[in-house]
């Protein structure tokens, strides 16, 4: 899925394993497919005739199908803003010093809205971060955690937040563990 601009908003295949709600698909009795998306903010799309290649074990190679998407005319001017390229379980290994980990932002708007945000931590005693969105983690054998933020600088309103875990002592920790 794209948006107006043609920035991708999402693959089928990153959502739920093709399990999406807002994802319909049906098979014609001719074969073919056709394969409705409705997206909060976006009028739905429909992509007909789509064609699929079996052989005796099923769909023979993936068919490419790219649904462009149009705002409906009540629709935010910043319609998404979130940080990605995140480690999802927040799980972190310390055996080794510094840690860098690069945090970028996703944000689904018309090309006119910067894309310029500024990036803070809660506790720039367990990690920093920089303009960049590089983060740092400060030298320490305790444990700790810190929240890292994403202002959208057009827009102070859109923040998107993370947490970043550090242990200590070469430990490894999951979620739940770096509660200083």
């Amino acid at each position: 899925m794209k948006n107006e601009r043609g920035q991708v908003l999402a693959r089928l295949t990153d959502m739920d394993g093709g399990n999406n709600p807002g994802v319909k698909m049906r098979r014609g009795p001719d074969g073919r497919y056709m394969v409705t998306v409705k997206r909060r903010w976006y009028q739905p799309q429909t992509v007909r005739n789509i064609p699929v290649q079996y052989d005796e074990c099923g769909p023979a190679r993936p068919t490419p199908v790219t649904v462009r998407l149009q705002p409906t005319p009540d629709a935010p001017t910043v319609r998404e803003f979130r940080i990605v390229n995140v480690n999802s379980d927040n799980l972190m290994v310390v055996g080794y010093w510094p840690h860098f980990q690069r945090y970028t932002t996703f944000l689904d708007a018309p090309g006119s809205v910067s894309r310029e945000v500024i990036w803070t931590s809660s506790r720039p005693d367990v990690a920093t971060i920089d303009s960049g969105g590089m983060l740092r983690s400060v030298c320490s054998r305790e444990l700790g955690r810190t929240t890292i933020t994403a202002t959208l600088k057009a827009d102070p309103r859109h923040k998107s937040s993370t947490v970043f875990g550090r242990c200590g002592g070469g430990m490894v920790c999951k979620r739940g563990q770096v509660d200083r």
